[in-house]
Order: C-alpha cells, then structure tokens, then sequence
C-alpha cells in the first residue's frame, strides 16, 4: 500500500502531518476510536470534491499556475500502489503542435466510433473534442510496465495491478483539481500506439490516460453523458452482492485493428523552401472560437440546436477572429495536370480530355464556372502539369507535361515536385480579398493517383482505397487496383514520410494543392475541400503540417469509395453528402451558402437578453 512519504525526485516533497497527527504504534494505541476520522468540515469537503467531479469539455484559455498544478501531481502521486510500486509516470503537455496532433487522433476515432455505433452515433458526435486544444494544459497519465528490477509484492500473481494502481493516481489527480477549482476532461478517442509515438514514449510504459487540465468554461450540475440522455447513474444495490456474485453474465467481443502509420511530420528532410512554407503557418485562435461558442450558447435557440453549423463556425471563428462574413468571398483554384498511370486504363475517358476540360473551365462552360458565376466568386484554372498546351483564360503555372507512370516508379523527381508545391503556394499569395480558398482539381487519372497516395500515407490496400472514380466498369477498376498495387510495390521506401510519398505516389496539381493549403494557412484562411483527391492533398498537408488541419471544412462527400475513409482519417464531418463524382471543386462551392447562412445565424439571431424570451 502507499506510504505519506512521497519520492525525492522531480521536485516532490513529504507533505506535512496533519496538526496533531502522530503516526506511531503507540499512539494508535492510545487513541480512541474517532481520532482516525476527518473533521467534520474536512469530511464535507472530501465528499463536496467527490460529487463534484465532472467531466469537462469546455475550457478558459487562463493559465494554470505552476504551484497549482504541483499540487495536483503531488495529489496524483500519492495514490496507493500494490506493493508500494509507484508505476505511474506524467507527460505534460503545453505546446500547440502537439495538442493540434492529438486532437487530430481524437478527431479521427470519434469519426470512427460513431459509425459502429445504433442511432445514438449521431448524439455521439456531438461530444467535443475542443478541449484537447482549448485546455491550457494536457496531461498524460501513463503507466511504467516495463520488468521491475526486483520482485514487486503483490504483482506476480495479478500482474494487472500496476494498471490498477495508475488509474487510482488518476482518481487522486482528479478529485485534487476539482478542490483546486479546476476542470478534468479524460479523452479516450485514440489508438494508444499512436499517442505513444506522438508523445515519444518508449515501449513498455502504456497511456492509460489523457487528460485535458484548466479552468472550467462550464458548470456541469450532472455528469455530461447523463445531461444528455446517453446514460444514468444506476442505484448502488444494483451492485453490490453478498458473499456471492449474482449479477447478469456479460459476453464481450473485441475487434482487433493493427497498427497504422502515424500522422506527423515527415522524418525525410524537407526543402528549405518547402520546410519555410510549414513553418510560416501559425496555429488558430481559441480564445476567438470559445467566444463564438460563448455567442451560440446566447442565442434564442436550445444550446447546440444547431449542430454541425455550431462546430462550423466555433472553426471558422478559430482561424479568421470572426464567424463567416456575408456576403463570403470565395476564391476557387482549380489546379489541372495529366497522370501517366492514365495509360493503363485506369479511368474512363483518356488524358486528352483533362485539358480539354480545363479549357471548357477557363471558358466558364462547366459546373464550377457555373457556380462561380452565380455567387460571384473568383475561379482561377491553373495548368500545372497538363500534357497539352495551356489552354486560353487558364494560367500557365506548367511545372512538366505531366507525371511519370506511378506504377512503374515515381511520379516526379524531386525537383518537380518543389516547383508543384510552391507553384501552388505562389497561387494561394494572390488570394487578395478572399475570404476564403475552395480547392478543386482537373485531371484524368488522378483518383487512381490519389488512391495509391491514400495507400501509401496510411498502409490500406487497394482494394479500400479504390473507387469507380468518373465510373469506370468491374473491368476498368481490377485495372485500377492492379496499378494502385504495383505502384506501391515500385515505390516502397525506407524513408516514406509524406512529401516522399507525395513525389513517388502523387500528381503534379495534388503537389500544387499542398502548397496552395500551405499557403493559405500563413494568411489564415479558411480552406474548403472539394472531393477525394483534395481530400487526400489535404491528408499530405496535415501530415507535414498538422496546424493546417485546424484550418480546413469538408465542403461534402462524394460517391468515391475512399472519400469518406478520408475524412474521417481528417477529423471532419461533410456539410453536404449528394453523392457528387464530378470534380472541380463544384462539391464544395455548393457548400458555400450554408457556410456564409450558418455566419448569418450566429451574428443575425437575436440573444436571450436583448429579446426577452426566458432560457427555461
């Protein structure tokens, strides 16, 4: 069992006797019964922390005082352990970077989790995760399995008890922040090989929690789940048995998932060119989304009725200080290039049609040009590596004419795909006024391109990654999995970060698109994403720069296979889902009036105060 005497090391002391408190045996002896009990008063306030424990989401971003968070590791530290082994370990958390990595783990898994779940998924996306980023501090509660250097009483025989005693530190570190005035959130969406390897955790010593520690920017009366109706307290005799167990038997099943490739930075040097791009781009605000929350909660509506569009402008507001402006200024890049896999047969139409598309865009004839037309929004059609002449009214931004056959060895050499990604860079320098860059694509083969990338950044095979993209027959996509397989077979490397995987595996506008989010990002502008293939530039971005994750908003989800897989890979929910498999960034311009109506209702409706009406 535990001891009052804490360790030496990292800064903790023995804390003092309570006045009067004498330890020895004799002592013990002499007292009578009730001198082993708290004080009243002391006893209140254990039970007032104890029933006061909740589960925060939202946090201030007001600092944590280094006294005050002493205190609560030192509350941590002296929870009892079988056989005195103190197995448990902290990591804190304070930079951005690897909060915004985190909360892309946690974004991802909630996605996941909800769609294994009855109808209760879609009240289970309404959980926030926010707080991973808005919590001045994160605070990983791990546990040391590693063989102790000697035999640890009590661990032969239940081996399990470190992890039991952890979980008690974990208590302790609650119930002390709650007495500090403190909120606790415990987030439980992500793999733990993952958060080991974000966190630089060796083997053999296990997260068992991560916790998100600040000042509470809510006042939970009861526990959130049960607020909401997911679940209740169930009465204590339901659980209790007398000498012998007579509860229900309860089966369990488990799904076993391998391990997967780990979003973050590439451990391939990058250009320096490239590598100034990911350090231009500076985190969001959260100060500035907690307000447009502060806001939305005022409104003349039930808190969180709105939904998606909530979420979307606490985002929105996070980048650009404010929620959507109306009218919004859009500027749609679509970048164009050819693909040299196209010669397989991997799509329905053959390469000469992406130029000829592209000038039809330039020409305002297609559904981008259309949509553009019809809000007023700029569309710029970029010729990065089309195998044809530029066309006229596109801009000739040409890096090459075209990328080599992906499946017989890499797509670009290194030279071509820096001049893709700061081509695309330069483009989204001339946004001028916009409010915001919606990224779109034009090239024949490029969603047999996008899945071998997809492939190759996160280790699915083809048969997941591949689609019927334009609607190519069963024969036409046996073709397609059979060029995404060879290609990643051609293209294994031992140094596969993204912007490798992005050279090998990738095309010349989807390398544009990367620069042009990288881009964006330095000016914070918000980037709406279009289908599949932007999608998956996007997933490149965010793995060279996770900061640009916060950045971006899934205009819909097409009928593409692997889209859906994607996004959820992003952390993003779509606005729109029409089964769209056109391209061009048409998708997400269709989005953009309910973006610009969602900032309307947040700055438009009227507040509780200023319209009389009753909150209950």
């Amino acid at each position: 069992m535990s001891s009052r005497e804490t360790a030496g090391g990292g800064g903790f002391i023995r804390p003092p006797l309570p006045d009067g408190f004498d330890d020895s045996r004799a002592a013990v002896r002499r007292a009578e019964p009730d001198g082993w009990r708290f004080s009243p008063a002391a006893r209140d306030g254990l039970w007032q922390a104890l029933r006061g424990r909740r589960d925060i989401r939202r946090f201030r971003p007001d600092p944590v005082p280094e006294e005050i968070l002493h205190r609560v590791l030192e509350a941590a530290h002296l929870a009892p352990s079988v056989g005195y082994m103190q197995p448990w370990r902290f990591v804190v958390v304070r930079e951005e970077v690897t909060k915004l990595r985190i909360r892309a783990l946690a974004e991802r898994e909630r996605l996941r989790q909800a769609e294994r779940m009855d109808e209760r998924g879609r009240h289970f996306l309404e959980l926030k995760v926010e707080g991973i980023r808005e919590a001045p501090l994160g605070l990983c509660v791990l546990c040391d399995r590693r063989e102790a250097p000697e035999q640890v009483l009590g661990r032969a025989t239940i081996p399990e008890t470190d992890l039991y005693s952890t979980a008690c530190a974990v208590q302790n570190l609650w119930l002390a922040a709650r007495a500090e005035g403190l909120g606790v959130g415990w987030v439980s969406f992500y793999r733990p090989a993952e958060l080991r390897a974000v966190l630089g955790v060796p083997d053999g010593i296990e997260p068992v929690a991560f916790l998100c520690l600040g000042y509470p920017d809510e006042r939970p009366i009861r526990p959130g789940l049960e607020s909401a109706g997911w679940a209740s307290r169930r009465p204590l005799e339901e659980l209790v048995f007398e000498e012998r167990w007579l509860g229900e038997r309860v089966e369990r099943s488990h799904s076993s998932r391998g391990p997967r490739p780990l979003p973050g930075s590439s451990s391939r040097v990058l250009p320096a060119a490239v590598a100034a791009l990911v350090h231009a781009v500076s985190p969001t605000d959260s100060a500035a989304a907690v307000a447009a929350r502060d806001r939305a909660d005022e409104l003349v509506k039930p808190v969180g009725s709105l939904g998606a569009l909530e979420r979307l402008v606490e985002r929105w507001s996070a980048v650009t200080g404010h929620p959507p402006p109306a009218p919004l200024r859009a500027q749609i890049l679509i970048c164009a290039a050819d693909h040299g896999v196209a010669a397989r047969g991997t799509s329905l139409f053959g390469s000469q049609v992406s130029g000829q598309v592209a000038a039809a865009a330039a020409r305002g004839e297609t559904a981008i040009a259309v949509l553009a037309r019809s809000r007023g929004d700029r569309l710029v059609v970029a010729d990065i590596g089309l195998a044809s002449p530029t066309p006229p009214g596109a801009l000739d931004r040409k890096v090459a004419r075209g990328t080599a056959d992906i499946a017989a060895g890499p797509a670009m050499s290194p030279e071509e795909v820096e001049r893709a990604v700061l081509t695309g860079a330069a483009l989204a320098g001339e946004l001028g006024a916009a409010d915001c860059l919606v990224a779109g694509e034009i090239g024949i083969g490029n969603t047999t391109v996008a899945s071998a990338l997809l492939a190759g950044l996160t280790g699915w095979g083809a048969e997941a990654v591949c689609g019927r993209g334009t609607g190519v027959d069963p024969v036409g996509l046996e073709r397609k999995r059979l060029a995404v397989a060879e290609a990643i077979a051609a293209n294994e490397s031992a140094e596969g970060g993204p912007y490798e995987i992005l050279r090998r595996l990738g095309g010349l506008e989807l390398a544009a698109l990367v620069g042009a989010m990288l881009g964006a990002g330095a000016t914070r502008r918000p980037i709406v994403l279009d289908g599949f293939a932007v999608s998956v530039a996007a997933l490149v971005t965010v793995r060279l720069c996770p900061a640009v994750g916060e950045l971006l908003v899934a205009g819909h989800c097409s009928a593409e296979l692997a889209h859906h897989l994607v996004l959820t890979e992003l952390g993003l929910e779509p606005l729109l889902d029409l089964r769209l498999r056109l391209g061009e960034a048409s998708g997400a311009a269709l989005a953009l009036p309910l973006i610009e109506n969602a900032g309307r209702l947040h700055t438009e409706m009227a507040t509780f105060s200023s319209s009389g009406v009753a909150r209950s």
